[in-house]
């Protein structure tokens, strides 16, 4: 394997722990973030009955759409802020939390677009999956689209890094066209990146919320997911660093 994981896992942690600050300032917000979801968020509990109703799912989807919009827009503007304050960091001009604040307006579209063109396809998958599952009409087509999905999703992970991160920046498109070209030929170091960042964390964060119980279990829960969530910002741009540097074909 051209890149040592547990090398990498280990660089993040150390980064956070001499970083104090800014790690500090970053679980804050994504910790304020996941609370306001938490609690702000419209719980809305269906009875088997109302399950079987279109009308009452559609009611109880457009309460929770809006609240998970905003949740979502907010949770990329904030996960910006810290990329930008990595490479101020990375470049050693860092000061202080909220000085790459005024920048942050000025990627947010650019990488909401770029965010949805890596997950739509999966998640349309998906949902096109669940959908013909619970109409018990599970189509062969929907491997393909699922396998697609996932495609798009690896070759794509890591063109948030690159827009933010290249230097002179690389336009929506050329980012695209960048990170589609890198992956080449290495799309099993980046499939490993992906259940590191994504299947295992989950997992991990599904077990902790389980093993806890009270609010006090769900306090610890949540800082421990915001602190997690940092981590994996972190490791995700020490892995684009290593990644970009790997020979084009391997």
């Amino acid at each position: 394997m051209p890149i040592n994981f547990a090398q990498l896992l280990q660089d993040s942690w150390n980064f956070m722990r001499n970083q104090r600050q800014f790690s500090l300032f970053a679980i804050l917000l994504l910790l304020i973030l996941q609370l306001a979801t938490l609690y702000l968020l419209p719980q809305t509990q269906l009875s088997p009955a109302e399950l079987q109703s279109p009308d009452a799912m559609e009611k109880a989807l457009q309460a929770r759409l809006m609240p998970a919009v905003m949740q979502g827009l907010i949770s990329v503007f904030i996960n910006i802020l810290i990329i930008l304050n990595i490479k101020s960091i990375n470049n050693g001009n860092y000061q202080h939390f909220s000085q790459n604040l005024g920048g942050v307006g000025k990627y947010f579209f650019p990488v909401l677009v770029l965010t949805l063109l890596m997950v739509m396809p999966l998640s349309l998958s998906v949902a096109l999956g669940g959908v013909a599952i619970q109409g018990s009409s599970l189509s062969i087509m929907m491997i393909p689209l699922m396998i697609v999905g996932i495609f798009i999703f690896v070759k794509l992970c890591l063109v948030i890094y690159v827009y933010l991160v290249e230097e002179p920046q690389k336009k929506m498109g050329e980012s695209i066209k960048f990170v589609w070209e890198l992956s080449h030929g290495k799309m099993r170091i980046l499939f490993l990146f992906c259940v590191l960042s994504y299947l295992v964390p989950s997992l991990l964060s599904n077990f902790i919320a389980n093993l806890l119980d009270g609010e006090m279990g769900l306090i610890i829960s949540q800082v421990f997911g915001a602190a997690l969530t940092l981590f994996l910002v972190i490791f995700g741009f020490r892995f684009y660093q290593v990644f970009r540097s790997l020979p084009r074909s391997l």
